[in-house]
C-alpha cells in the first residue's frame, strides 16, 4: 500500500469519527450539553461552572444554564469548595453517575456487537492498533 497523504487521512478520519459520534449521540436520553457536562464531571470529578465551560469550550453563562438543568433533574449538585469557600463545585449525584453509565452501556453495546459481527480477529487487532495511534494524535 502506498504512503497515504496526511490530508486524505485527516479527511477520512474526520468523516468516520463524525458518523460514529452521531451514532453514539442517537443513544443519549439527555441533550448534548447536559451529557457533555456529565461526561466531564464523571472523568474529571467536581468542577466549577467556569471550569466545565473551559473544558467544553463554551461560554460560562451557557454552562451555568446546563448546570442548572442538571440540578433541576437531580443529576448534579453544587457544594462549596473545601479549599476556597468562594467557589462552588458541581458534582454528579448517584442519578447522574447512573445516567452516565447508562449512556456508556447503550453506546458501547451496539459498537461492541458491530465489532464482533463485522470484523475478523485480525481486523480487531488492527482496530486496536489504530486506536492506539488515534490516542497518540490527541494526547497533549
Amino acid at each position: 500500500m502506498p504512503d497515504p497523504a496526511p490530508a486524505d487521512l485527516a479527511f477520512d478520519l474526520r468523516s468516520a469519527v463524525g458518523v460514529l459520534v452521531r451514532r453514539f449521540r442517537q443513544d443519549r436520553t439527555l441533550p448534548a450539553p447536559q451529557m457533555a457536562a456529565i461526561s466531564w464531571l464523571f472523568r474529571k470529578g467536581p468542577q466549577t461552572t467556569s471550569g466545565l465551560a473551559a473544558l467544553e469550550r463554551m461560554r460560562p453563562q451557557s454552562m451555568a444554564t446546563t448546570v442548572a438543568q442538571l440540578e433541576q433533574t437531580g443529576l448534579a449538585i453544587r457544594r462549596p469548595d473545601e479549599h476556597d469557600g468562594r467557589k462552588l463545585l458541581i458534582e454528579l449525584t448517584d442519578a447522574g453517575r447512573a445516567a452516565h453509565q447508562q449512556y456508556l452501556d447503550t453506546g458501547e453495546s451496539w459498537v461492541a456487537e458491530a465489532i464482533e459481527q463485522r470484523l475478523t480477529v485480525d481486523e480487531r487487532v488492527e482496530l486496536a492498533r489504530g486506536l492506539e495511534l488515534i490516542g497518540r494524535l490527541v494526547d497533549e
